[in-house]
């Protein structure tokens, strides 16, 4: 497999004061699909921490998406931008009916989504709200696929259940080999990137990266 993948988080200085839990989500995993190309999928969430289930939330909707994103690449057929819509549509649905059986408000359920499905030839990107994927350009360089959705006002972002039309998703195809990829939540926006050029800060991706390609064995990283 030519993939080699890490995830990690960590509880923020403001959830250990309020005493609550990590409401990050991790999910990712290398496969070869069934027109024999490996393939890397990696999902991020990070759950509200207004949200009274945002770690559920967050862990299902990762969980739901890399699921859903191994059947595709099971089908033999490209991943597309319907695919993407339609698997965040079955999340939203998800949580609807999680908030119905729990009686409680949809927006207790709020959390963002990042992820990614790449192979040697194509890459699909998405995302709602703050966060960011950032990616190796092909000449060693790191850019945003898109820059965090903060929202109109500080400390707000857009959310899953927030529109059932999706209007708040992003999806790129790109029909290109991309070989790096990173997908942070907004707890490190402000140490990975440049808010004033809205640029990846390079030293810390260069650094980062250049690990993790080194290693030979990601659980001892």
């Amino acid at each position: 497999m030519i993939w080699k993948a890490i995830g990690g988080s960590v509880i923020g200085t403001s959830h250990v004061a309020a005493d609550k839990t990590c409401e990050d989500a991790i999910h990712y995993t290398t496969l070869t699909d069934a027109n024999g190309n490996e393939a890397l999928i990696c999902c991020v969430s990070d759950g509200a921490g207004s949200a009274q289930y945002a770690a559920w939330a967050s862990d299902y909707t990762t969980n739901t998406m890399v699921s859903g994103l191994q059947l595709v690449a099971s089908s033999g057929q490209p991943v597309t931008e319907g695919d993407i819509y339609a698997l965040v549509e079955d999340i939203y649905d998800g949580l609807v009916n999680e908030a119905a059986i729990r009686q409680t408000e949809l927006n207790e359920y709020s959390c963002t989504l990042l992820g990614c499905y790449i192979t040697t030839t194509m890459a699909a990107f998405f995302q709602v709200g703050d966060g960011a994927i950032v990616r190796n350009d092909g000449n060693n360089f790191y850019i945003p696929v898109w820059w965090p959705d903060n929202g109109e006002y500080q400390n707000t972002t857009s959310f899953i259940v927030d529109d059932k039309t999706f209007s708040n998703l992003n999806v790129l195809i790109l029909e290109e080999s991309v070989s790096e990829v990173a997908i942070l939540s907004d707890g490190l926006q402000l140490l990975a990137l440049n808010t004033e050029s809205q640029t990846a800060h390079q030293p810390f991706f260069t650094d980062l990266l250049r690990f993790l390609r080194r290693a030979d064995d990601t659980d001892k990283i």
